[in-house]
């Protein structure tokens, strides 16, 4: 038996009875007929296929979901503002951090880009390590996982719509200091929901996007704006949620560190009563 939903104020308020589906659906109809343009006109505008465009019509009587990439879809071709269509999520808004100094960016660029150079050697080295391990320790698998994670940066087909709210939806939630779980807690958002969605591999509904909005403390407009500020804030958010997770790593990075003589020492050949 599926477990039910969190009690949002995004569920109780925006959601009841399809409330929030019927108005959207209906705001976005009347964009259509005010300006004079057909579903087969809005569909090679939008990209989205007729038939999805007429379900999508008839939620302003039923009340039935829809998923963001259609919403999105169909608003930017009918060149709607976000924040006059969405109502607020109901939630309290926490403000985002201020920006990061120049310097720290500046500081932060040149440890990537010295990093990404030094990727390529550092995967070829986990591979050795691995299949020399596997012999003694059957149990080493590491190496599979992050070679999977590797080719998963790049997932054909997704929609870039996705991409950008996943990612969103992650920074946001690092900066809050939030794990996946916790972000499950308070959202009612399903963890496996919640991985696939940042992974930019699962299209949402409208009232699941809201749900996570609500638990962020972030306006639901800022998961859907293109415009430059809104993008200045999520390439903010991404360097400062990149920072946290590389803080979290700084005790693996010395014992790794620590590691690297050993290693050197052992495929050297080199005596342990050898000074270097």
């Amino acid at each position: 038996m599926s477990k039910k939903p969190k009690e949002t104020q995004a569920n109780t308020k925006l959601f009841k009875d399809g409330l929030l589906y019927r108005n959207i659906s209906a705001t976005l109809t009347e964009q259509c007929k005010r300006i004079g343009i057909t579903p087969t006109t809005l569909s090679k505008l939008s990209g989205i296929h007729t038939s999805t465009i007429k379900y999508f019509r008839t939620s302003q009587k039923t009340g039935k979901p829809f998923s963001v990439g259609t919403f999105f879809g169909l608003a930017k071709a009918l060149q709607l503002d976000f924040d006059q269509v969405l109502p607020p999520h109901g939630g309290a808004l926490e403000p985002f951090p201020p920006p990061l100094t120049q310097k720290d960016v500046d500081s932060l660029a040149v440890a990537a880009k010295a990093l990404e150079t030094s990727k390529p050697d550092l995967l070829r080295l986990m591979k050795t390590l691995s299949e020399m391990g596997k012999p003694t320790n059957p149990a080493i698998e590491e190496t599979a996982a992050v070679f999977a994670a590797e080719s998963g940066f790049k997932v054909p087909g997704s929609l870039e719509i996705l991409i950008m709210i996943g990612r969103r939806v992650r920074s946001l939630r690092i900066v809050r200091g939030l794990g996946r779980s916790e972000l499950r807690g308070i959202s009612g958002v399903p963890f496996s929901s919640i991985f696939a969605i940042e992974a930019g591999l699962q299209n949402p509904s409208m009232q699941t996007l809201y749900q996570l909005a609500e638990a962020l403390q972030a306006p639901i407009s800022f998961f859907f704006k293109t415009d430059p500020e809104t993008e200045k804030n999520q390439i903010d958010l991404e360097r400062r949620a990149a920072s946290i997770i590389a803080c979290g790593q700084i005790s693996s990075v010395n014992e790794m560190l620590s590691t690297v003589e050993y290693l050197f020492r052992t495929a050297s050949g080199t005596s342990p009563f050898e000074s270097s």
